[in-house]
Formats: C-alpha cells, structure tokens, sequence
C-alpha cells in the first residue's frame, strides 16, 4: 500500500507538476471502488499529465455527503498546504464532492491559490476531467457535474435508509461498521427467513479477541471505578496489552483486509463512549447513541448481547460514579494493597513511594542512583514529633504472601449458590428511562412522527404499570464449599491486585508500625489482621475525600 501523504518526503521539484492523489471511502467494504481501484487509475492520470506524486490523501470510513474536503483529516492536511503540491487527482467527482456547495468551495480554493488544477480520472464518460475555472460556462458545467453528484448521493442515501429501515422492523442487523466486538454473519430467523445478525467475536489471539477485550473494559471499569480507576486507566490498559483499535479491527474485516494504522492509538473518549453503548445488550442504536425501538416503545435487537442485565446495571451505577466525581483516589494511592494496608497510627491507607537508595561511606549517606519501591504514609494526621513512616515494597509484599498462606492457605473456599427469585426491578429501571426518553423526543415532533412515538410511550407505560403490580420475591442463598483451598487460588496468580480482592473479602488489614532501633525485620513492622475493622472502600474514599481537600 502507498504511504498516506502525512509523512511522505515530496521529491525535488524540477519543473514537473507535483502531484497529491486524493482517495476517499464511505465504508471499508466498499469494494466496487477500493482504493486500490482508485490509486490505480490516479497513478495512471499522474504519469499521463507528467507529474511527480508527492503524497496522498486516504481518507476511509468518510461520507462525502456529510463532510466537506476540509472536514476530512488526510485531505485537510494538504489543503492547508498549498505551496506543497500543485495537482490534485481523484477517481470521480463524487470522490470529492457529493454538494455543489463543496464544489464552488473546492473551485474558489483553486483559484486563490495560483490555480491549482482538480483533475477526475473518470469523468462524464469515461475520460479523464480537468476543471477549468477561466471561464463561466466551464463554471457552470462544473456546477451540473457537482449537482448530479449531489443528486446520486441522495438517492443512494435514501434507498439505503429505506432498506435499514425495513431490516431493523424485521430484527435483522440492518448494515454498516461492525461494532467492535461482534462480527456479522447469516441467521434463520423465527418467521423462517434468513438474515444478517451480529455474533460475539472472538480470536486465538487476545489482541485481537474484541468481544473478550470490551467484555475485560467492562470488569475494569466496575471493579475500578469506586476506587477512582477509570476510562484513562482503562485505556492506558489496552495499550499496554496491544489491545487491536476499532480503526484497525475495521482494517481487518475489510474484504480484501487492509494494513493496519501504525498510528491509531486508543482514546478516552472511545473508551467512554464504548462502555456507554447500549449496543453491549444487543439492542439497536442511532448515531447518537439513542435505542432503536419498534412500534410498542421495546428494544429491537441486531445481534447476541455481550452483557446480561445485571452486568449492564452494575456498569450504568461505576460509570454514573465516575461522571458524577464520586470515585477518584489520587493515581498516587492506586498499589497493589490499596484498601489492605494502613497506617497503624493514622488508619490511613499507605501510598506508593519511591526513595533513593543510599551507602555508607565515611559516615555519610551517599546516593548510589538506585530506587527502592516503597509503601509510604505522610504523617499528616499522625500526633505532633510523630513522623510518617514507610516499608519495603518487596520486603512487604513476601511478608504478606506467607501470612496469607498460613492464616488461610488450608481452609476451602466457599461459594454462596443463589437461587433466583422474581424482581423485576431491573426492567423497571429500563421502562423509566425508556418513558423518560419517550416523553423527552414526543415534546419536538408533530402528525405522523409524534403518534408514532405516542404508540410506543403508552406501550412502554402499561408494560411499567404491570410489572409495578407484580410482587418482589427474594431470591435464596445457600453456601457451598468448594473442592479448592484459599492457597490453591492464591498461588493461582500473581496479580497482587486480585490477591488484595481476596484479603478485602475475608477481611485482612495490614497495618505498618514505626520503626524502633536500626532496621527492624519487616515481620516487627507489619501487623497481620483479621476480623471486622474499618471498611477499606469506605476507608479508601474517605482518605481521597480528605486529600481533596488538602
């Protein structure tokens, strides 16, 4: 594949035209006009006028109806150029522009900056196009050309629309970018016909298992979020793990696939807007992130759910503490033991700290360069002349791992087994945010669209006042033991973080002491603790309340 034009060292000008070839797609799978398709014929007109290419412009997964060129961020780049090319070729018209107001914008440009020549590969007929602005009548057919464009883009707009329309009233997937974590394939659907439907994607390769990758999001961001872990740490996790982006994973369902982006990196804002989408139930949605629903107010379905309702319900509560700044310990308090290990005089959790590694030389501290990882607590709530005090990261953690074992490595796990109740308290939580977001979209529209969602607000509406009327029956809990020790899945992993999940549930705290004489044992600075003491969350939220304040 040729290099996109961002990066590529123009050749030395020696009086031929230089060249910028523009390729643009509405979608990957577009393959009647592939880029390749177009590079060829763009290369071809290159040679053909005798210039130099200095560069592309590749712009994919773009429409040409609903960005102008300086909304495309390949084509942007050399249109703020211009004293870099002095050509610029697409495949057709409609490659460039599908507006006549893009058009004119297209053809001022040209004209204030030297004459810069638009040339199509394939114009009316089949024959190369160059515009030629130094006449109206050149102008006014330019205008035709771009109307008709204009036109072609409509209707194709308009039978697309009419055909996802009618698959989403049937069920069916109705068409465009795979959402990350499912991949498209055929289905018999209960009236018998077949039809394209969205399965849950998985891969040998955990860098590229999407629907394993959004599910790992998905724990992350529960687990994390009352301890203030959120969507940058997240997505500071998925780089770490090489996790494939949703540019590249759409790189790889095109048919033929393509290179991947060396540059397409995560970011926050796909972070959040991934674990928002209620696309992670199945459910069909709009652009902007709103459910698709059918003509009784109720979900319509485009492919397998990759998450359960209590799962959805757990995220919707982490995600709403993250946007409403409830959640957020200091990135500095976020070690392993976080919640586990305290101050035994303050109370107050331990941070991850460094301090420099020093030697004695002629009764002096000398630094030696290194680093020593440490758990270190500040003092600032300890009695006055009381300084703060610290311990050895590894020293600490070994400690800990054999007091664990011997405390709890022989005895069983236990698992508590529920037995389901009726509670449908989940469903009504979604029917009044469905009636909320219902009557919020009835209060905007008029005749036909209006009664439409009336249709589906007093469906929703008699479906809540029903479920309100059914009673709630507690669902049962029994223990079981389990045929695996503590020890077994302690030593299972090595993740420390998992290891302190385990000690929060059968209530571990480690509390360090002051150091008394010359460097103590790390067994005479930590205490070992088991039994009912302040909870660590609580604890945890508490001492991001107080530093907040700070």
């Amino acid at each position: 594949m040729t290099p996109r034009g961002r990066g590529v060292q123009p050749p030395k000008h020696h009086g031929r035209p230089r060249v910028v070839g523009a390729k643009r797609l509405s979608r990957y799978t577009d393959a009647s006009t592939s880029v390749e398709v177009q590079e060829e014929m763009i290369t071809g007109v290159a040679a053909r006028v005798g210039g130099d290419l200095v560069g592309w412009a590749e712009d994919v997964d773009t429409s040409a109806l609903k960005t102008t060129p300086w909304e495309r961020e390949e084509l942007r780049y050399w249109l703020d150029r211009p004293d870099e090319w002095d050509v610029m070729i697409w495949q057709r018209m409609d490659r460039a522009v599908r507006n006549m107001g893009d058009m004119v914008d297209l053809a001022r440009y040209a004209k204030k900056n030297n004459g810069k020549r638009l040339i199509f590969a394939s114009g009316p007929g089949g024959v190369m196009l160059e515009l030629d602005f130094s006449s109206p009548m050149s102008e006014l057919i330019m205008l035709i050309l771009a109307f008709a464009a204009q036109l072609e883009g409509q209707t194709i707009m308009e039978r697309n629309q009419g055909a996802a329309a009618h698959l989403q009233s049937l069920g069916r997937w109705p068409g465009g970018i795979v959402p990350y974590g499912w991949k498209v394939g055929r289905k018999t659907f209960a009236d018998g016909n077949e039809g394209y439907w969205l399965y849950l994607h998985t891969d040998e390769d955990p860098t590229r298992s999407t629907a394993d990758i959004r599910r790992q999001m998905v724990a992350r961001a529960i687990s994390g979020a009352p301890v203030g872990r959120g969507y940058s740490d997240i997505r500071r996790w998925l780089e770490e793990m090489e996790a494939i982006t949703p540019k590249n994973r759409r790189a790889l369902q095109a048919d033929p696939p393509r290179e991947f982006d060396p540059d397409s990196r995560w970011r926050v804002t796909v972070v959040r807007e991934m674990l928002l989408s209620p696309i992670m139930r199945g459910f069909l949605t709009k652009r902007d992130g709103t459910i698709v629903r059918d003509e009784t107010g109720a979900p319509i379905k485009q492919g397998e759910a990759m998450l359960d309702d209590d799962t959805w319900h757990a995220l919707s509560d982490a995600l709403r503490l993250l946007e409403n700044g409830q959640a957020g310990i200091p990135r500095s308090d976020g070690h392993e033991l976080l919640g586990v290990l305290v101050c035994s005089i303050c109370e107050r959790n331990l941070v991850a700290s460094w301090h420099a590694k020093t030697v004695q030389v002629n009764k002096k501290r000398i630094p030696t360069g290194e680093r020593v990882a440490t758990f270190q607590c500040n003092g600032g709530e300890h009695p006055a002349g009381v300084p703060g005090l610290g311990v050895r990261r590894a020293e600490t953690l070994e400690w800990v791992d054999e007091q664990f074992i011997a405390h709890f490595g022989p005895f069983r796990r236990t698992q508590t087994v529920r037995t389901p109740g009726v509670d449908h308290r989940a469903e009504i939580v979604d029917l009044e945010a469905d009636v909320e977001e219902l009557s919020t979209r009835l209060g905007g529209l008029r005749g036909p669209a209006a009664d439409a969602v009336m249709k589906q607000l007093q469906g929703r509406s008699d479906r809540l006042e029903e479920l309100r009327q059914q009673p709630v029956i507690p669902a049962r809990e029994s223990v079981v033991e389990l045929d695996r020790t503590w020890a077994d899945d302690w030593r299972a992993t090595d993740d420390w973080r998992a290891r302190a999940e385990m000690m929060r549930s059968v209530g571990v705290r480690v509390e360090a002491l002051p150091a008394v004489g010359w460097r103590p044992d790390i067994g005479e600075r930590l205490r070992f603790r088991v039994g009912t003491h302040v909870d660590p969350e609580e604890d945890a939220l508490e001492d991001a309340r107080h530093q907040a304040e700070l």
